[in-house]
């Protein structure tokens, strides 16, 4: 696992990695819901992931660091492992039941809008007024890409689930930067505590063994994938990102898998782009560019 605070532009580059790899998702998921319902699809990626994550958790260091969480960090690792995952995840998978995916993209970015807020509130994460001419060029991107909704956008319980997610999404990245900026709680530990305690209650609310005789081998693959390698894997990464990214820049690099989901979805599962979605696709890493080159380093 990565140690250590990387520079800023390395966290850029490793942050930008990531996304690639979590867009992925989109299009995995999509297929296991197929066969899976979303909250027992969900509670089994993370309870694997979290199995997966175990060993680091179980080092000498990881056990150190745990013992010595106060509880008041206890009772933000278990709101991260709320916000994370029953909220956050799950409720994202049963949004992919009720909406298409380019619905769900376009409410969970307008995330930048409340981070800037909260960051600046309980982050003293400032923006500056191109970051701000970032933002604008972001959000208009990402509504010339995907407005004008139609009719099968409007699932009441979708929007219902989406706008959970992105408002859980918020919340959490704000709580897991304020931990990593104070510097005294392991990337580890704030990735594997709260992972164990959401999983396993997703898993639990979820009934998840019932559902383990029904798998196919194309399901079971996928979920060893989501959970090792997009979930074990890249939630430490970006985690290790965070230390160095502002909470603002980080959720605006994430923005950009609008655009990667939108390019997966047109290889893997034929979906058109246009060239009016093309456009949109060129406001959004504009902005992204502007942010972080305008961003304190």
């Amino acid at each position: 696992m990565l140690t250590g605070i990387p520079s800023k532009k390395n966290a850029i580059i490793i942050a930008s990695l990531t996304t690639i790899v979590w867009s992925s998702s989109w299009i995995f998921i999509k297929i296991g819901l197929k066969e899976i319902p979303a909250l027992p699809f969900a509670g089994m990626r993370y309870i694997m992931a979290f199995l997966f994550f175990l060993p680091w958790l179980l080092k000498s260091s990881s056990i150190k660091a745990i013992r010595r969480l106060t509880r008041k960090e206890w009772l933000v690792m278990i709101a991260l492992g709320l916000l994370t995952y029953p909220l956050n995840q799950g409720c994202l998978f049963m949004a992919m039941t009720y909406l298409p995916n380019t619905t769900i993209s376009l409410i969970t970015n307008m995330a930048p809008i409340f981070l800037a807020l909260l960051g600046g509130i309980f982050l003293d994460e400032k923006l500056n007024r191109w970051q701000y001419f970032g933002m604008a060029i972001t959000i208009s991107g990402a509504l010339v890409f995907f407005l004008p909704l139609t009719g099968n956008n409007m699932s009441v319980p979708g929007w219902i689930f989406s706008f959970t997610t992105l408002f859980a999404n918020v919340i959490g990245a704000v709580l897991v930067r304020k931990m990593l900026k104070a510097g005294s709680i392991p990337v580890l530990v704030v990735t594997g505590v709260p992972m164990g305690i959401g999983s396993i209650l997703m898993a639990c609310g979820a009934s998840v063994w019932e559902w383990i005789p029904r798998i196919s081998l194309t399901v079971w693959g996928i979920l060893l994938f989501l959970s090792l390698v997009n979930t074990t894997i890249a939630f430490t990464v970006w985690n290790v990102a965070l230390q160095r990214l502002t909470a603002f820049e980080a959720n605006v690099i994430s923005n950009t898998m609008l655009v990667q989901i939108a390019l997966l979805s047109w290889f893997f599962l034929g979906d058109a782009v246009t060239w009016k979605m093309a456009a949109g696709m060129a406001l959004v890493i504009g902005g992204v560019v502007l942010i972080n080159l305008k961003g304190d380093s």
